[in-house]
């Protein structure tokens, strides 16, 4: 049985009206890095991906459980990284390392960051809402725009399109969010003006600053400064995708040895196997 928490979402899964925050999830096991192995050969998105690895892993939503992956894919972006985040400590610990390269073209110099969960959890949103309303005004026109933050489902559709074209790609997640747009006398617009299509991006960003973290670093080389993304799927996905290429010999030692069942060895977290590698080298070495 792995390591299990309960954790509060920044945004929250709207039913009926309600606002839930809360959330149980437990920690990844052998059997979860398996599947995720079987998924990376590119037939699935990433984003795809970290929907069926939080669907796995979370045992209760709010109110719902079991949990499934079109309850996951209907949580803001946000909420999932940071779930992701959670799932992370949970399985692999606090402590994070990234290596950077320098974007100077002078530079380049590679630098090691190290970082912690904890500080890359935003705290609740005070003001969340199912559904925003905002107003627009440039060159004596104003509109008021009605939208919702954007779901794992619409990063799907639109990380679908982007395969092959990025702006329609871009494009189609600002119109899944966009509930309806009128001037301001109320009357209706078909389609969303440009200035509105410039400035929400922005203001979605305000709004969930947990779904696109943006680190400030600078160069130990240079003394260039500059920000990074950070993108809890995409690290996570990548140490996971790193790990399952060792995790049976990882089984075939400690069956070899501990004389445990593979069931029962699959069964451990990650962290968990390693503790008991590292006795076994000790042991081995004395």
């Amino acid at each position: 049985m792995g390591d299990t928490a309960t954790v509060k979402l920044p945004g929250g899964l709207w039913l009926g009206g309600m606002r839930h925050q809360e959330a149980a999830l437990r920690s990844l096991n052998g059997d979860d890095e398996v599947f995720l192995s079987e998924m990376a050969d590119g037939s699935l998105l990433p984003v795809q991906r970290a929907t069926l690895l939080l669907a796995r892993c979370l045992t209760r939503l709010g109110e719902l459980s079991p949990v499934t992956t079109d309850t996951v894919a209907s949580l803001i972006a946000g909420d999932r990284e940071a779930l992701l985040l959670h799932l992370r400590r949970l399985t692999l610990g606090e402590s994070l390392r990234c290596v950077l390269s320098c974007p100077d073209p002078d530079c380049g110099e590679k630098m090691d960051l190290d970082l912690r969960v904890g500080d890359l959890l935003l705290p609740p949103y005070p003001h969340a809402r199912e559904q925003y309303e905002t107003t627009i005004t440039e060159n004596g026109d104003t509109y008021r725009v009605r939208f919702r933050l954007p779901t794992g489902a619409h990063q799907e559709e639109a990380a679908a399109l982007a395969r092959s074209a990025l702006q329609p790609a871009t494009d189609l997640l600002l119109s899944r969010c966009v509930e309806d747009v009128a001037t301001e006398d109320g009357e209706g617009v078909g389609e969303l003006p440009p200035v509105a299509a410039d400035r929400l991006p922005t203001v979605l960003a305000e709004l969930d600053p947990q779904a696109e973290l943006m680190l400030d670093v600078t160069c130990a080389a240079c003394d260039h400064g500059f920000s990074a993304l950070f993108d809890a799927a995409a690290y996570l996905l990548q140490e996971l995708d790193h790990r399952a290429k060792h995790i049976y010999e990882e089984v075939h030692s400690l069956a070899f040895y501990y004389h445990w069942s593979e069931a029962e060895i699959m069964s451990m977290t990650p962290r968990k196997r390693l503790l008991y590698l590292d006795l076994l080298a000790d042991a081995l070495t004395e």
